[in-house]
This record gives structure tokens, C-alpha cells and sequence, in this order.
């Protein structure tokens, strides 16, 4: 990268490659992508927590409702992690997370009168996706490429895929065409699926279609369940490309 000044006296910065990992708002996404679609509200309200170290065991579990979730994942420490999320219209009054799920099955409730800060977020997502991640020198990364719903825990993670390819495929003069060939297909894939399973699960508000899933979800084996969202998590990354060094001259040169 090479840092310059112009006869304007503006800073000029040229680079072999420009990321713009910004997030879901992302400026770069705004600036370059002007005709695609922004983030839209999927009208859900969630929140997050972090219970201290808990009495006795609890296994990771994820509570269905008409129109809500709760889910409870273990930390290595002894602390839980949960997260809740209710359907909710969008520029409505927020229910607060004790009162709306107080009538919920235990240890619900304990947990999250035992938490001392709560997350809260409206979710959002780009619905649709990008044509395209790359323009001239500049890829987009993680959320401003491709902001998902967090029904399969997969935001993160996708971000992290984005950035270990990017690396895997320094050196090369296609390196963004590469970038955007190899992560796309996979990133849209996954999102798509996370929209899937929220309508599916969590949004699932008509009292028939609920009683449907309900009934399917007793007669499928949980280990189908979990393999048929645990396969979205089975990546390998691509082979390193090699990277050209200029030799440096010797001392007798």
C-alpha cells in the first residue's frame, strides 16, 4: 500500500486490494454497490445475555413458541449464554424480555432475572442478495457482503470463511475475482437457509402451521435435526496460493 498527498492536499492511498468489512451498514457497500438492495428489518426483536456459572447442568436447548425462541447454550466457564427473540412490528413499543417470556418453562426465567446486562437489536438483513462482492479492487467482507439472520449461528463464522480465503488466495492477479468465484455461492447459500429456518421456526406464528411443525419436530430423530443444520458448518478452506517473492540481490551484486 502506498500512502501519498496530493497537489490538493488530500490524502491519497493506493492499495493492490481494498476490503471493505464495514458491516451490515456498510459505507463502502453504500458508496460502490449504489443499486442493490440495503438491509431490511425482518420484524423480530432479540435479545441477548450472559447468566453467571448456573446450578446444576443444562444442555444446549432452543425453546419454540407461537412467534418466539429461546435458546440456552453452555459456556466453557460454567456461565450461559442465551438468546431470545419474539416477531415484532417494526417501530412498535419493545416488550421487555423478563415479561415476555415469564410464563415459559424453566430454568427460562431464573436465567434471565439472573443476568445483569441484556442485548436487545431489531434484526435485520440484506434479503437480497448481491450480484456481485468485488468491484474493480474492492471485495466486501463478512456483514456488508452478506448480512444474515442468526438462525443458524452462521454470521460470524462467514465472515471468518471470507477472510481465511481472501488470505489463501494472496498472490494471485485474479485474487478478487477468485474471492468473489469461491465465497458467494457458499455465503448466499447459508444465508438463505438461516431465513429459511427462522420462518420455519422461530416467526412460525399461524396456530395450524404451528401445531404442523410441532408435530413434525416430535416424530423427526434429533440427530437428523442437527446434522441437517450442522452441515452449513462443514467447510474446508482452499489450498494456499503461491506467492511470488522478488529475490533480493546478492552482496556481490
Amino acid at each position: 500500500m502506498v500512502v501519498g498527498q496530493g497537489r490538493d492536499g488530500d490524502v491519497r492511498i493506493e492499495a493492490d486490494l481494498v476490503v471493505g468489512a464495514d458491516g451490515i451498514r456498510s459505507a463502502v457497500r453504500e458508496q460502490l454497490w449504489p443499486g442493490v438492495s440495503r438491509p431490511v428489518p425482518i420484524g423480530v426483536t432479540a435479545w441477548r445475555g450472559i447468566a453467571p456459572a448456573w446450578r446444576g447442568e443444562l444442555p444446549v436447548a432452543i425453546s419454540w413458541g407461537r412467534g418466539a425462541e429461546f435458546g440456552i447454550v453452555p459456556l466453557e466457564d460454567g456461565r450461559i449464554y442465551w438468546f431470545a427473540a419474539v416477531n415484532a412490528t417494526p417501530g412498535t413499543a419493545p416488550s421487555e424480555v423478563d415479561s415476555r417470556f415469564s410464563t415459559w418453562h424453566e430454568p427460562i426465567p431464573a436465567l434471565i432475572a439472573a443476568t445483569g446486562t441484556v442485548l436487545r437489536d431489531e434484526l435485520a438483513c440484506l434479503d437480497k442478495p448481491l450480484p456481485t462482492y468485488v468491484q474493480g479492487r474492492v471485495v466486501l467482507l463478512g456483514d456488508a457482503a452478506h448480512a444474515m439472520t442468526p438462525n443458524l449461528g452462521q454470521g460470524a463464522n462467514q465472515a471468518l470463511e471470507d477472510a481465511v480465503v481472501l488470505a489463501a488466495l494472496a498472490g494471485r492477479a485474479d485474487v478478487a475475482a477468485a474471492y468473489d468465484r469461491e465465497r458467494r455461492p457458499r455465503s448466499q447459500q447459508v444465508a438463505r437457509a438461516s431465513r429459511t429456518i427462522g420462518r420455519f421456526g422461530q416467526q412460525l406464528a399461524n396456530p395450524l402451521a404451528v401445531a404442523g411443525r410441532n408435530a413434525l419436530m416430535r416424530v423427526v430423530p434429533p440427530r437428523f435435526a442437527l446434522r441437517s443444520m450442522a452441515r452449513y458448518a462443514d467447510w474446508r478452506p482452499p489450498p494456499t496460493a503461491p506467492v511470488s517473492v522478488p529475490s533480493r540481490p546478492g552482496p556481490d551484486a
